[in-house]
């Protein structure tokens, strides 16, 4: 018999409503995939089921008790961004851009409307999401999911970018700078020189 210790990372999901589940779970997929999820709250056979047609690894946590680490810290930490406003030449509103000028973290969630842009890397665990366009200057191993009309990526590592639901292909994102954009239901990926 041979025994290993392996750290895992997860996903705690305390289940209020099933439907809003199975959204939330199918949306974000790509970055749940892998994971253990540690259920609480309203676990029934249906999710269950559903799970295991995703062939999902799970927990249920009102039947089992883990063990796990908990934060020391409580703290809450401010997000250093730099908002910048900047007009569009064809459109006479203004809209908004944030800039991260650090790494995003692991478990960090971003939504938001507005143009982004990433200096640096986006770690594992992490998710990007934005109905505006995306810029990334390092390392995606994280989720990255956009519905603006272009992104500039460099390298995909073990992440994933979703651009107008569609998942790129990493290949093709090798270190130099790409610009992908959407047009006329269309993506196109070429090297920015």
């Amino acid at each position: 018999m041979k025994v290993k210790q392996h750290t895992l990372k997860g996903f705690e999901c305390e289940i209020d409503d099933i439907e809003s589940f199975k959204t939330y779970y199918t949306k974000n997929a790509p970055l749940m995939q892998g994971h253990l999820l540690i259920l609480q709250g309203k676990v029934n056979a249906e999710i269950k089921a559903f799970l295991d047609e995703k062939d999902a690894v799970y927990v249920d946590g009102n039947e089992k008790t883990l063990l796990t680490r908990k934060k020391r810290s409580t703290a809450v930490l401010e997000l250093p961004t730099v908002v910048e406003e900047f007009a569009h030449e064809k459109q006479v509103k203004q809209s908004a851009s944030k800039v991260f000028h650090r790494p995003i973290r692991s478990g960090e969630s971003i939504v938001s409307d507005a143009n982004l842009l990433f200096m640096g890397r986006i770690n594992s665990g992490a998710l990007i999401e934005s109905s505006g366009s995306v810029q990334v200057f390092g390392i995606i191993d994280g989720l990255v999911r956009s519905d603006g009309s272009y992104v500039i990526l460099k390298k995909i590592g073990k992440g994933s970018v979703v651009f107008h639901g569609e998942e790129l292909d990493k290949s093709q994102f090798d270190g130099r700078l790409q610009l992908v954009e959407y047009n006329n239901g269309a993506i196109k990926v070429k090297e920015i020189e």
